[in-house]
């Protein structure tokens, strides 16, 4: 068989880089060990927030009787919650499927071993091709001493298979796949830890955004323990997790979840592609150092996010049909958290900010203070944006109902240079928590008319 174009996998990256080059007139192979979509489609971003979406009404009826509404919270038919999950995978699988069949890409289900720089092993058959392109994904990380089993101790894949609500959860990281977690399995009944070796829950974000998301862990009374790590998971009936750092302590759990981080996965090749971190290095258009083959998404460790591989699919083939790419930096790409209140970010963090030496203004703004935060009694969130010379927008970090759709404006600023005088100038429709965004961008400068300073 003979291919303008073969992909290795078919998530983000893989179906995204498939349908635009056939787009282009390439003829495509797309070649899958698992299921259509990936992990996205299949045990990440969609399932998670299906449950997520669960999860939020939920807490809203739990608060309903703060609204004058007569309403109980008695549980869940887990059985259905987990079936209305199933409905979203599959909808999202058969629209890939879809998409693949309007273009003519050709799916073959099997594992690929790259043989050369243009043939590819699979199911005993040899495809030649002109190109290769590997979007291979990345998998749970376990720890030393914690071995991920799917049974006792869990990867973010099994949390979202279980077939009942655990009694009791105890979860290894405290970065969004952790809180994501945390705030599921709260709302749905289980008695939550979270064991965070850094100092804070969200180590990676700002600073203001992990003092929201641990007021918010606090209010779920979800326990939180940082600057500790687990050095032990005893399996002896209950189970027995032991604790060091900060904290020194034995809790005695149902399940633990390992969510600490995740690794890439690339294909077998007898062409020695794998750096010494385990990613395939690539330069900014997605170029292996062997001619003709690329790598993007999680496999190549530049931005291990969904929409990041989307982004490294299109200067790809941009790349193979021979269109000049404005390359990917990675430097720009908004990141999300979909608990409630929403989380989001873009840029730099306030501490990155200082390190690279700039003399930086902040601007913030609590939610609260918002004509929407009021209306809905929204009281926990803030809008942050952080400038550099001639206040040009760095980085802007966002927690408030819907940030990862609001924070796109904040991506926009950047991208285009913006500085905070020219982001406060726009209108913004009111009541929305998008206006915290100009009073944050006012307030860099002291200038917001609604100012206020608690949140």
């Amino acid at each position: 068989m003979d291919e303008d174009l073969t992909i290795i996998g078919s998530g983000p990256g893989g179906y995204v880089a498939a349908v635009l080059a056939s787009k282009k007139g390439l003829d495509v192979t797309v070649i899958e060990k698992g299921p259509v979509g990936g992990v996205c489609t299949n045990y990440g971003c969609i399932p998670s927030k299906a449950l997520l979406s669960t999860a939020e009404k939920i807490e809203k009826i739990k608060g309903a009787k703060r609204e004058g509404i007569k309403a109980q919270f008695n549980g869940v038919d887990f059985e259905k919650v987990m079936s209305k999950k199933e409905r979203a995978v599959n909808v999202s699988k058969k629209a890939i499927e879809n998409l693949f069949e309007k273009h003519g890409i050709n799916l073959i289900e099997g594992e690929a071993e790259i043989i050369s720089s243009d043939k590819i092993k699979v199911n005993g058959e040899v495809i030649e091709s002109d190109y290769i392109i590997i979007a291979t994904g990345s998998e749970p990380i376990s720890l030393p001493d914690v071995q991920i089993d799917e049974e006792d101790i869990l990867s973010s894949k099994k949390a979202l298979e279980l077939d009942r609500v655990p009694d009791s959860l105890l979860i290894i990281g405290g970065g969004y796949i952790g809180l994501e977690m945390a705030y599921i399995y709260s709302s749905m009944g289980s008695e939550v830890t979270i064991v965070e070796l850094l100092e804070r829950l969200i180590p990676n974000m700002d600073r203001d955004l992990s003092a929201v998301a641990e007021k918010m862990m606090k209010r779920k009374r979800v326990k939180f323990f940082t600057g500790s790590k687990v050095t032990e998971v005893e399996k002896n009936g209950p189970l027995k997790v032991q604790l060091e750092g900060e904290t020194e302590d034995t809790i005695e759990v149902d399940k633990v979840l390992c969510a600490v981080g995740r690794t890439p996965t690339p294909p077998e090749n007898d062409i020695d592609l794998v750096a010494e971190k385990g990613h395939i290095e690539v330069d900014d258009s997605m170029r292996t150092e062997i001619e003709g083959i690329y790598a993007i998404g999680d496999v190549n460790g530049k931005s291990m996010l969904a929409h990041s591989a989307f982004k490294q699919a299109e200067i790809a083939v941009k790349d193979i049909s021979g269109h000049k790419t404005e390359g990917f930096s990675g430097s720009n790409v908004p990141a999300g958290i979909y608990t409630h209140p929403e989380m989001a970010s873009v840029g730099l963090t306030e501490e990155q900010a200082h390190e690279k030496g700039s003399e930086i203004n902040v601007g913030k703004f609590p939610i609260s203070a918002t004509g929407r935060g009021s209306s809905t009694g929204e009281r926990m969130g803030i809008a942050k944006i952080i400038t550099g010379p001639k206040n040009k927008i760095l980085g802007v970090h966002l927690a408030c109902p819907g940030a990862t759709d609001i924070i796109m404006e904040a991506n926009t600023a950047i991208e285009n240079d913006m500085t905070a005088e020219e982001l406060g100038e726009l209108i913004h429709p009111h009541p929305t928590y998008s206006e915290a965004i100009k009073e944050a961008a006012e307030n860099v400068s002291g200038e917001s008319v609604h100012s206020g300073e608690n949140f």
